[in-house]
């Protein structure tokens, strides 16, 4: 497996803690264009951050999923979600302001009561759609 599986995402950081696995649609030579969509965010909003942001989750396994309490259609489950470490609730809307501005499309939720992160997902590009939460611009906090 290789170190990066995108500029700027280590494929330790994107794998399910729990098992190592990726996405089986994901290959060491080939990554499918709805990923393409995801890693290509994270790396605009990485580069215009400036700095490293460290990622806490991105592909779960069902069993992980469950094990974290993850949402039943998390788009975790599909690799279409990554969790952003911020220090603190003042860096969640730091850099929630600057995803908001890039990408106001991106499903994004802002979380500072267990943990400083941010959620950022494309499960909208999934057709039919799983789940009637799954358009784009959706906002939350947690």
């Amino acid at each position: 497996m290789t170190q990066f599986i995108w500029p700027h995402i280590l494929t330790s950081e994107y794998a399910c803690p729990h098992c190592g696995k990726l996405p089986h649609e994901i290959k060491a030579t080939h990554v499918p264009y709805i990923y393409e969509i995801l890693f290509d965010s994270f790396k605009v909003i990485r580069e215009t951050w400036g700095k490293p942001i460290k990622i806490n989750s991105g592909y779960r396994c069902p069993e992980h999923n469950q094990q974290v309490g993850g949402e039943l259609l998390s788009a975790h489950l599909f690799g279409l979600a990554l969790d952003l470490d911020c220090r603190d609730s003042a860096e969640v809307g730091e850099l929630s302001a600057l995803i908001e501005a890039e990408f106001p499309l991106i499903r994004m939720g802002r979380y500072t009561k267990k943990g400083s992160f941010i959620h950022i997902d494309i499960a909208y590009h999934i057709i039919p759609r799983m789940s009637e939460a799954w358009v784009e611009g959706v906002r939350w906090t947690g």
